[in-house]
């Protein structure tokens, strides 16, 4: 049986996405993706299973699956109800028609139930990013569809591209153990970025010089100067088409410019 299966026109039953059914445990079971999404806490499921010992499963909170009861929501409730053995479980089955739409509803759901730290939302942006690289049926602008599934905007996304690309081992760490926010983090990128910058201004230079044949350069300097002695206008000069070679290494002068040159600077 496939994770999804045809849209159906039909969707708009609710009854058949909102009732709650009684189902084996062992009929659920795992999506990797799915379950990447968030974190199962080790302390967290063992403190769930202890309640389910004396209490039994909470039917208010039922594990939200899809049409091939692969786990949605619930990973938390559904590892406790092993490890307190229970055998029945209240689930609803929902319909998805894609993977994204999935994924996005998963995220909605965590959302709802509780505040996402910076850490989380960059952790789950990484694992969202992952998933549509990997995924030959993704659609759309990765920017925008992952936005979406975290309720964030596209700027915010863009944000966190940047500083999954441009931060340093450290900064990285500091972000998923939320000793800085995303939003220092993005500051401090660009910052680092300015003063680098700022402290390398030959670097624009060097770039512009890049590729310039520097015998050619000096020599068409000297050029110039000798054509501004003859009384030329620096527009007469520049519209010389010899000039425009400078720039290529390929300046050619004829052999008597070279030799007013030489004699009038005695460096050729």
């Amino acid at each position: 049986m496939g994770l999804f299966t045809k849209k159906n026109t039909k969707s708009n039953d609710k009854d058949k996405n909102t009732k709650i059914k009684m189902i084996e445990v062992s009929q659920l079971r795992f999506d990797r993706e799915f379950k990447a999404v968030f974190q199962q806490e080790s302390e967290k499921v063992t403190e769930i299973a202890n309640d389910m010992k004396l209490n039994g499963f909470d039917k208010t909170r039922p594990i939200v699956v899809t049409e091939a009861f692969i786990i949605v929501d619930g990973h938390s409730r559904f590892m406790a109800a092993k490890k307190a053995g229970i055998e029945r479980v209240p689930v609803i089955v929902k319909k998805f028609d894609s993977r994204d739409e999935t994924i996005e509803y998963e995220y909605k759901m965590q959302l709802n139930s509780r505040r996402l730290s910076d850490g989380e939302y960059f952790e789950a942006f990484i694992k969202l990013d992952e998933f549509r690289r990997s995924d030959p049926n993704a659609t759309g602008k990765s920017d925008e569809a992952i936005a979406r599934q975290l309720n964030r905007s596209a700027r915010q996304v863009s944000k966190m591209r940047e500083i999954a690309k441009k931060a340093s081992p450290e900064l990285l760490a500091k972000i998923k153990n939320n000793s800085i926010s995303l939003n220092k983090a993005y500051e401090l990128i660009k910052s680092g970025e300015k003063k680098t910058a700022s402290s390398n201004p030959s670097e624009k230079s060097n770039q512009i010089g890049k590729g310039i044949n520097s015998d050619s350069f000096k020599l068409g300097v000297l050029f110039v100067l000798s054509e501004l002695e003859k009384g030329k206008k620096k527009g007469q000069i520049l519209k010389d088409k010899r000039i425009a070679k400078l720039a290529l290494g390929e300046l050619r002068l004829s052999e008597d410019e070279l030799f007013r040159i030489s004699n009038r600077f005695g460096i050729m």
